[in-house]
């Protein structure tokens, strides 16, 4: 009986001592992955302040280009750019889009203002847009595609096959509510990339 014993506690502490060691082990690495998780996290914040100080360089760069160019087309005496590029002013465009309707253009529902309804646009590149002040479909609307595409750049290399030119007119009809003519440009950019 008391060798049974013994040989029953032996098993015992060697299960605990096993069960202790297989414990901190599973710690350890949990440990390891939180802290690789808090240092990528710092990086992209790091980067995303990069980005944010390469943009508020950019925008007083692109209002003098603007002004540059309005001016030289004053001389020329040319109309001030194609009008189809640029976004319809803030007053024209609805409060709140219908968003039943959309779903009925677009086959799927529609929430306002999320980023992702532009093809080419994921979650990934949301948050891209999030960090550097594109909220709206209105924000994106406003937004040079240059930038746009500058952001993807800054961004690393697996956000540079995405292609930003189309997103601005595409936002601009989010905003606005225009959902046919959104449809059939989304349909055209795919038959011309799937074309090309």
């Amino acid at each position: 009986m008391p060798y049974t014993l013994m040989k029953g506690l032996g098993w015992f502490a060697a299960a605990f001592v096993l069960g202790i060691v297989i414990g901190w082990l599973l710690r350890a690495v949990s440990a390891k992955r939180q802290v690789a998780r808090a240092r990528a996290n710092q990086v992209d914040m790091v980067e995303m302040e990069r980005m944010r100080g390469r943009i508020a360089n950019l925008e007083p760069v692109v209002a003098e280009r603007d002004r540059l160019q309005a001016e030289l087309d004053a001389l020329r005496g040319e109309p001030p750019g194609p009008v189809e590029q640029q976004p319809p002013p803030p007053a024209q465009l609805p409060v709140t889009p219908d968003l039943a309707a959309a779903a009925v253009v677009l086959g799927h529902p529609v929430t306002l203002d999320d980023l992702k309804e532009i093809p080419g646009i994921g979650p990934n590149v949301e948050d891209l847009c999030h960090g550097i002040g594109i909220r709206t479909w209105f924000d994106l609307s406003t937004t040079e595609a240059s930038l746009l595409h500058t952001m993807l750049i800054d961004a690393g290399p697996r956000f540079r096959p995405h292609d930003p030119s189309l997103w601005p007119e595409q936002a601009r009809l989010l905003a606005a509510g225009r959902w046919e003519e959104f449809r059939r440009l989304g349909e055209s950019a795919a038959t011309d990339s799937n074309g090309t």
